[in-house]
């Protein structure tokens, strides 16, 4: 009950932070008012023309004016829905906006926690269930609830034993919406966390699709997403079980109603207790209060969904974004870049770095090796603030990375991987991508630097040839100069190189180590690689076993007194 409560006011708070000018609001519902009021009169109209042709004969002047309330109401009907589409497109607008803004800046555990495609179906799938609800449901409500109203005072006016009759009916109809109602918003809720399932798994297939290939998965992934297809059926079942009774139920309600008003109308009418006009005027009112029913039964289930959608894109904003200035900027007596005590585990159960220690000089090369899942990688996304250490803290230039903001502390760094990304779109935009008022020559001086000018002169539309989705267009030595020269045009202070020749020929690998020098010249850079013949000559190397430094060097220190070092480059040379 509290979790329902909560997600009313989450509901309640959303429209009114993401609602365009209250003024727009308020005219849209004055005019779905005034627009249920002329309904109501239209059954009064009726009435006396019924009553004038069986008394008077045709009337001129009644028509003209049922006309015009007819002409009034489609104008006011039109602009009020045209309104409301208006209130619920700016409201969706508005909050995707914030919600983009807002899963541009979580912190990496958050997308660690869900796939892509499950953040997708929040952003799209679930606003659409909000968009939907205001722009088809609110109307409707305001409508039928002055339609009930109003149509039962005029009921009890013309007669009230059969308005009596009628009101009646309107508890049975409530005890079917409410319970019902209920569950709607759990299966609703399901239904939309199973398209999320669904649809991270349609992303991730999509995304790596050439692995799935690669690795005959199709069976295993046809298999999956039937389980899946099928789970979505399930509770698209169970929605329809609902409104399957929900509706017939609506309808027989209608239908008693009908007969009984028609039954006990034609014995007033025949005793001449009521007139045939008042009995038309009462059918009217009967199907403005019995259809209006059935669309508040609608509006309550498309409500709970909507709840739904929003106690899901309510858990996006609850997760903290990533964190500015966390300590004092008090200077230390830690110079270039240095690792004071650090620890990190991405959980409680195992511990990836534990006490490490080191210092980065300034202007030279650090690399760091050791075998798999030593915590080489980790260590560098401590660097790039994606985690914050557990224990310790990691210096820069005296000065705690964490009190730097954190668009100011990247702007120092260049990260080459042995991935090195590229999004879908031209060279040009990739190498520019994230930075502003780049100049041409400092695109080209970057290029020729990263030995890609021949490269990209040959290509027939140039720098706006496109790389195509995760750069497949351009090979992995080609991908890693991109790379490179995008960090050229950076000019960062720290440069990390995460396996950067890995996986290239002989060839590429030469090219880019090339690149690589001219690239690292003047910079601190700090290197992770298993081919230890591309670090021997770096300035410190430091071993990493287990996520403990057990060694920090030169090659020619490490390789006379650390066992494991002198194992490692032992094996290479025996198989170069």
């Amino acid at each position: 009950m509290s979790e329902k409560k909560r997600t009313i006011k989450d509901f309640y708070h959303l429209f009114q932070q993401y609602r365009p000018r209250m003024w727009i609001v308020i005219v849209a519902i004055a005019l779905v008012i005034g627009e249920s009021l002329l309904s109501l009169i239209v059954p009064l109209i009726t009435m006396n023309i019924v009553n004038a042709m069986v008394a008077e004969g045709f009337q001129l002047l009644i028509i003209a004016t049922l006309v015009v309330v007819f002409v009034a109401q489609i104008i006011l009907s039109g602009v009020s829905l045209y309104m409301m589409i208006y209130v619920g497109e700016t409201i969706v607008a508005r909050l995707r906006t914030t919600l983009w803004n807002k899963i541009l800046y979580l912190p990496i555990q958050f997308f660690d926690q869900h796939s892509s495609g499950e953040t997708m179906s929040r952003v799209t799938n679930d606003t659409n269930v909000i968009k939907d609800f205001f722009t088809m449901q609110l109307i409707p409500f305001f409508s039928s609830f002055i339609s009930i109203i109003g149509s039962v005072i005029l009921l009890f006016v013309i007669d009230w034993k059969m308005a009596l009759l009628l009101v009646l009916f309107l508890p049975l109809a409530m005890l079917v919406i409410l319970p019902l109602g209920s569950r709607m918003y759990t299966v609703s809720k399901s239904l939309q966390d199973e398209t999320a399932a669904f649809q991270g798994d349609l992303g991730r297939v999509l995304g790596e699709i050439r692995l799935v290939k690669l690795s005959i998965a199709e069976p295993v992934e046809e298999k999956q997403g039937k389980t899946r297809i099928q789970s979505l059926f399930g509770y698209g079942m169970r929605e329809g079980k609902i409104m399957a009774i929900v509706m017939p139920l609506m309808t027989t309600v209608t239908l008693v109603a009908l007969v009984i008003v028609f039954g006990y109308g034609g014995i007033q009418v025949a005793q001449g207790t009521l007139t045939a006009g008042a009995l038309v005027a009462v059918v009217f009112y009967i199907f403005q209060i019995i259809f209006p029913v059935t669309q508040l039964a609608q509006f309550y289930t498309q409500f709970q969904k909507a709840m739904g959608a929003t106690d899901r894109i309510q858990s996006i904003f609850e997760f903290n974004s990533e964190k500015e200035k966390l300590n004092s900027s008090e200077k230390t007596d830690l110079t270039d870049l240095t690792f004071n005590n650090v620890s990190f585990q991405y959980n409680t159960e195992k511990t990836i770095l534990s006490n490490v220690s080191f210092t980065a000089r300034s202007g030279q090369m650090t690399a760091f090796v050791g075998p798999s899942g030593a915590g080489k990688t980790t260590l560098f996304s401590l660097i790039e603030r994606f985690y914050l250490p557990n224990e310790g803290n990691i210096y820069y230039d005296g000065t705690d990375i964490q009190s730097y903001k954190l668009h100011d502390w990247r702007s120092k760094i260049a990260y080459v991987s042995q991935d090195s990304p590229l999004m879908a779109g031209s060279i040009y935009k990739n190498l520019t991508y994230g930075l502003d008022d780049v100049d041409e020559q400092t695109v080209k001086d970057a290029v020729l630097k990263a030995n890609l000018s021949s490269f990209i002169e040959d290509l027939p539309q140039g720098y706006s040839t496109e790389v195509g989705e995760r750069g497949i267009r351009v090979s992995g030595g080609q991908r890693q100069r991109l790379a490179i020269a995008r960090a050229i045009i950076r000019d960062p202070e720290l440069l990390l190189l995460d396996e950067a020749t890995a996986h290239l020929d002989s060839h590429s690998e030469a090219l880019v180590q090339e690149a690589l020098q001219s690239l690292m010249k003047n910079r601190t850079t700090l290197v992770i690689a298993h081919r230890l013949s591309t670090v021997k000559d770096a300035h410190q190397l430091i071993v990493l076993e287990r996520g403990v430094v057990t060694g920090a060097g030169n090659h020619q220190a490490l390789y006379e007194n650390h066992p494991l070092y002198r194992e490692l480059v032992d094996h290479q040379m025996m198989n170069d």
